[in-house]
């Protein structure tokens, strides 16, 4: 039999043999192309259009969609149930990511279902001359207030006008955004905690960390 050009070797047809934009998406079949045949180092981001990912397509994946820092706009003397008069920090540097947490009354709520970190950092002074404990608390509610569990607490003692910093942290799961809330108490007997509208003393810190 006669061949025109060279005669067929007989061998396999490797990826060699085929030039770059010989074969089109058109000729392959839909099932043609399965992940068994896609090694793992195939595709690099470059082969990947801006457009192709889309938030279907990026299940697991949990960029932090909240975090704000309020603070106490005033000092707080004696006992402090719960913790109130407070302002999101709005210093020119300050930032924050979202809308999401809001607070009324010291009690905060959230828009947005997710495992949050939450952290109570505040400054206490003894006033008097008497020896002080100050206990901190950080509670949260799933029946909108109407009852609280105690998730962080810490103590700070304080010594004739001494002055200390305390700071407690915990992970909430706000799983209902119409009934939870996370709300903080003092226990300052004599102390006073500090709070100021122009500079940040004490403060609370939301970050929404990743889903429920």
């Amino acid at each position: 039999m006669g061949y025109i050009g060279r005669q067929p070797t007989g061998s396999i047809l490797t990826s060699a043999d085929i030039a770059d934009g010989s074969i089109s998406t058109a000729k392959l079949a839909d099932t043609a192309v399965s992940t068994a045949k896609i090694a793992d180092d195939a595709i690099s981001t470059a082969k990947i259009a801006d457009s192709a990912v889309t938030a279907a397509k990026a299940t697991g994946i949990n960029p932090v969609s909240q975090a704000v820092s309020y603070r106490l706009a005033g000092d707080l003397s004696g006992n402090q149930d719960p913790v109130a008069n407070w302002e999101p920090i709005d210093d020119a540097m300050a930032g924050r990511i979202g809308t999401g947490i809001t607070e009324s009354g010291g009690h905060f709520s959230f828009t947005e279902t997710g495992i949050y970190q939450v952290q109570f950092t505040g400054v206490a002074y003894d006033s008097g001359s008497d020896d002080v404990q100050i206990n901190a608390e950080i509670f949260a509610s799933s029946d909108s207030g109407g009852s609280y569990d105690k998730l962080a607490q810490g103590m700070t003692n304080l010594h004739h006008a001494a002055q200390h910093t305390f700071s407690i942290s915990t992970i909430v799961d706000i799983t209902n955004t119409s009934t939870n809330r996370v709300k903080f108490r003092i226990d300052g007997n004599n102390g006073v905690i500090n709070g100021n509208s122009n500079e940040t003393f004490t403060f609370a810190s939301f970050v929404r960390l990743g889903n429920t």
